[in-house]
């Protein structure tokens, strides 16, 4: 069973309709191709004194139907949130993503989204308050059938932001001194099967969001049931 794919003419960043002060923040036209079965939708913003926190991610069709809400870091080094949606049985879509946040706030935001063939398998965070060489290594025993991709959050991009390892999906950021989102995927399984995405930063706030995708639904259905019936 081969790994799942990256679609990657859908998989972008999104700037908001408008950053001005209020508490939300809306991304017009957000396409999911028939083709997706998952979709991870992130956000980020600028950290001040008087912002909390995101509370919440929507997407404005009912078919993309959300299992995971991630906050992923409420605030500082970078805060970032992420949904995680099955949109195996929505079709082709295009809609608006509103994110909520905590409180009022006029900062700077940016959205990711990457669409995929695959289905979600599993999933970490992390944050790094002056990165300049992330590397991160996931591994699972279904590691002939998934795919590794890291959904990044960065302060800025100012001095390059670039993935030494891995295959980078898309950058994008409302400039060098904006804040931004990036993703990339893994290029290769390492000997023993794990898989490595490594970047360079311009010592600033990163956070990362870790994703393993499996061409199959559930890949461990059928050990988990072996596994029931010797207990018993």
């Amino acid at each position: 069973m081969p790994q799942p794919t990256i679609i990657t003419d859908q998989s972008t960043g999104y700037a908001a309709d408008s950053d001005a002060n209020a508490t939300t923040r809306t991304y017009s036209d957000v396409v999911i191709p028939a083709n997706a079965n998952t979709v991870i939708i992130w956000v980020t913003g600028d950290t001040t004194e008087d912002f909390e926190s995101f509370s919440n991610i929507t997407y404005g069709d009912s078919a993309a139907v959300r299992t995971h809400l991630v906050d992923v870091s409420s605030a500082a080094p970078r805060m970032m949130m992420a949904s995680v949606f099955d949109v195996s049985s929505a079709g082709a879509l295009t809609n608006d993503v509103t994110v909520t946040f905590a409180t009022t706030a006029s900062v700077a935001t940016r959205l990711g989204i990457v669409c995929t063939t695959g289905f979600l398998e599993s999933f970490f965070s992390s944050q790094d308050r002056s990165a300049q060489e992330g590397q991160s290594i996931a591994f699972s025993p279904n590691y002939e059938n998934n795919l590794f991709v890291l959904c990044n959050a960065a302060d800025d991009f100012s001095g390059g932001f670039s993935y030494t390892t891995g295959t980078q999906i898309f950058q994008s950021s409302a400039g060098g001194t904006a804040v931004g989102v990036a993703a990339a995927s893994q290029a290769t399984n390492l000997s023993d099967g794990s898989k490595k995405i490594a970047y360079t930063a311009p010592t600033e706030e990163v956070t990362d969001l870790g994703v393993l995708l499996s061409e199959q639904r559930n890949p461990f259905e059928q050990a988990n049931g072996m596994l029931r019936n010797v207990v018993r």
